[in-house]
């Protein structure tokens, strides 16, 4: 080989040697370029995130926010269904204790009484509740129950009261009653008691009706202050008569003057009326109809 082949080989090797080198460098140049760019966008992408999600302060504001939200909503959930629950008591407690509608009312304690007809009596002239024309006013009789007040029950009505009913008849009786006064003018300082029960076997309840009159004067004889002469033993053997009133069938008991002292009527085979008073019943008879009336 003569000396410009040599030459020409060295040269070829240099630029071979010089051109990877090049080639070496330019890709890691582009690589380090690369892992510079990925590693940018990495956090790029992680501040994003970051971004998105919050600060851990944020995080704990996010959480306590969300909590709130639902104990609010659980909150307002109870609420609406404790009202929702009030109210339905409210509406059972005014259908537990009045048949008709009244115009005020006397609770009485009757826990330790051992005369109830005259606490009953001492009640009846109080007419600071109403001074309203053809006004009702309720007496709740309430008692104590283990520190709880209770509406006394139809039978201690019977029993405390020591009326000479038969059994029969106070079984016929719904639990639901009602005791109160009518006042037929403004300020009169004489209210007409009354009693209306509620039936639950109307054929008992009339049968024990009849059978009760034989003492049903004398029982009532305190309750009412009739206007008579006459003791209970003697008011008690006068006859019952049949009597109409706003054309309905009622049985009266007069004095020894021809006086009415005493009424029961049934308005319906649901309703029974006792009262010394006519206008009494034509008023509760008035406000049974308007209860009873449905919406169109």
């Amino acid at each position: 080989m003569d000396e410009n082949d040599t030459q020409k080989n060295n040269l070829k090797t240099v630029r071979t040697y010089m051109s990877d080198m090049a080639d070496t460098v330019r890709e890691n140049e582009i690589s380090v370029i690369k892992v510079a760019l990925a590693e940018q966008n990495k956090h790029e992408r992680d501040d994003v995130y970051r971004q998105m999600e919050g600060t851990p302060t944020k995080k704990i504001f996010w959480v306590i926010g969300g909590i709130i939200l639902i104990a609010g909503a659980v909150y307002g959930t109870y609420y609406v269904l404790s009202q929702k629950a009030k109210e339905d008591v409210k509406v059972q407690v005014v259908k537990d204790e009045s048949i008709i509608s009244y115009d005020g009312t006397s609770p009485i304690d009757v826990t330790n009484t051992n005369d109830l007809t005259g606490k009953i009596n001492t009640f009846k002239k109080d007419t600071s509740i109403t001074n309203k024309d053809n006004s009702i006013r309720l007496i709740s009789l309430e008692k104590e129950v283990n520190g709880v007040k209770e509406k006394l029950e139809i039978k201690d009505i019977f029993s405390e009261m020591r009326f000479g009913a038969p059994s029969s008849l106070v079984r016929s009786l719904n639990p639901l009653y009602m005791l109160g006064t009518y006042t037929k003018n403004g300020g009169d300082n004489d209210p007409r008691l009354f009693l209306i029960f509620q039936i639950k076997d109307y054929e008992y309840t009339y049968a024990g009706m009849l059978e009760w009159e034989a003492t049903l004067a004398s029982d009532m004889f305190d309750l009412f202050n009739f206007n008579t002469k006459e003791n209970k033993l003697q008011i008690s053997e006068r006859t019952w008569k049949d009597i109409i009133i706003n054309n309905k069938d009622a049985r009266v008991l007069l004095n020894e003057d021809g006086k009415p002292i005493l009424y029961y009527m049934f308005v319906d085979k649901n309703n029974l009326i006792i009262t010394d008073s006519i206008d009494a019943i034509k008023e509760i008879v008035s406000r049974l109809m308007l209860k009873n009336i449905k919406p169109l």
